[in-house]
């Protein structure tokens, strides 16, 4: 049977040496020869005659790799589970392992050397009562509740024609025609188009359009309507110009505008159905109600937040309580063999983020294995459901879980993607434990300071998931 030979380098590195012997891998190779034999259908000979030996000149070689490489990955993966060897990446062959030429003629002994870059032996240290994290608390003040408050009642609102001035958010029709000097122009161009007065609407004209109401006149200047538009746009959107037949048509910048038209979205009514359509059905049936549940959801935003602040903090402190030491060469050569379009520059750049990430990997795998942590399929399929809820913002919407749904399914047809899910639902679960295994302290700070911590964060580009190497 073939002999596996274990020399450990020192803490990180170890070669692995396996010996085939002809014997081991002779019966193998003959057997399928033979398959090759019985189903080989070729010019000059009935099916599953075909003489051996011109079956091993043609597919032999072949053949003889498949089998040998078989019998010694097995050999490897028996070997390191038995002996119960963690490693990191996968074994390598050594760079002393002369390149094996498999004769056809003369079968022989085969010994093969593989180099494997160790995983450090440790107990993780920080996850436990004994360490403390800041946890930081925003609580919701009445003026951020109205503001919520007010721009839910938009949300469910109805947009509604209005006679009086013009305001921010109105959506104003206007009717315009070219203008030569003062006058109108003869044969000049006419056209309609509606304008949302908004953060992209040029300041000048805002101000102009905001002094007046339905009927009313003005000049506006039709190529500075809104910010970041170019002449093709006017030409196309506001002068309704066809692109081929009017290319060459030219006209004046200033128009004569008419306000066919001004609506504006009337906030819902704090009635019964406004309450069910935003909250749900029976969730809520007064206005304090609705109050108290708008706290309920600011706080619930901003602690899933402050929770990812404080699990990127809880990430770091595990990394300098838990520090180790790695194959450094081995895996810039391992990084090497699975990247073979990245060059060793690259890699060594990329190195010491790689290095990090490994780090993370193996404390939350310990972790994982330390608190009996588990991923089932119903978890993979709520993350993916949750997922598709933040593309519509969290809102809930008639009909939208059967979009999410469906959505869902198909994601999780995708086994890249499952694979990422079950990833992430694994990390945010080990997170989750370890919040409630460390000493957590509560900490009040205002909105301003949250955000800026975060901004902080984000500044910093620290990862809170790494993804796992194998």
């Amino acid at each position: 049977m073939p002999k596996v030979e274990h020399e450990n380098i020192d803490n990180l590195n170890a070669v692995l040496t396996v010996t085939l012997e002809k014997s081991d891998y002779e019966p193998k190779f003959k057997t399928e020869l033979s398959k090759y034999r019985k189903q080989a259908n070729m010019k000059g000979f009935r099916k599953g005659k075909t003489p051996a030996s011109v079956l091993k000149k043609m597919y032999g070689k072949g053949v003889l790799a498949d089998v040998i490489n078989e019998m010694l990955q097995k050999e490897l993966y028996d070997y390191l589970t038995d002996n119960d060897i963690k490693i990191l990446g996968q074994p390598l062959p050594s760079a002393d392992q002369e390149p094996q030429d498999f004769d056809l003629k003369t079968l022989q002994d085969y010994v093969f050397k593989f180099d494997l870059g160790l995983a450090p032996d440790f107990e993780v240290q920080g996850a436990d009562e004994h360490t403390t994290f800041e946890k930081m608390a925003v609580e919701p003040g009445e003026e951020m509740i109205d503001e919520d408050l007010q721009a839910a009642r938009k949300r469910a609102g109805e947009r509604k024609a209005v006679e009086d001035t013009i305001q921010d958010n109105d959506m104003v029709k206007l009717e315009v025609a070219e203008l030569d000097g003062d006058a109108l122009k003869a044969d000049g161009i006419t056209s309609e188009f509606s304008l949302l007065i908004g953060n992209n609407t040029n300041e000048d004209l805002k101000q102009a359009l905001k002094e007046k109401k339905q009927g009313d006149k003005l000049k506006i200047d039709i190529l500075n309507i809104e910010n970041g538009r170019d002449e093709d746009y006017a030409r196309r959107y506001y002068l309704d110009l066809d692109e081929e037949e009017d290319a060459e048509k030219e006209f004046n910048n200033e128009f004569e505008a008419t306000i066919t038209e001004v609506t504006r979205i009337v906030p819902a009514e704090m009635d019964q159905e406004f309450f069910d359509q935003t909250f749900g059905e029976g969730e809520v049936t007064s206005e304090a109600e609705a109050r108290e549940k708008i706290r309920e959801q600011i706080k619930g935003f901003y602690n899933g937040q402050a929770e990812a602040l404080m699990s990127r903090d809880i990430q770091e402190k595990l990394l300098e309580l838990n520090p180790m030491e790695f194959p450094e060469a081995f895996l810039k050569r391992w990084m090497q063999a699975n990247n073979e379009d990245v060059d060793e520059e690259t890699i060594e750049k990329e190195y010491d983020n790689f290095e990090k990430n490994l780090q993370w990997s193996l404390i939350r795998n310990k972790l994982v294995e330390q608190f009996e942590i588990e991923v089932n399929n119903d978890d993979i399929v709520e993350a993916a459901r949750r997922r598709i809820r933040q593309y519509f913002g969290g809102q809930s919407m008639p009909g939208m879980e059967q979009i999410v749904d469906s959505t869902a399914q198909r994601i999780l047809q995708d086994q890249k993607q499952v694979e990422q899910l079950y990833e992430e639902v694994l990390t945010d679960r080990t997170f989750e434990v370890l919040i409630e295994k460390v000493n957590v302290e509560e900490k009040p700070v205002s909105l301003e300071e949250f955000e800026g911590a975060v901004k902080a964060a984000q500044a910093s580009n620290i990862p809170a998931v790494a993804e796992e190497e194998e």
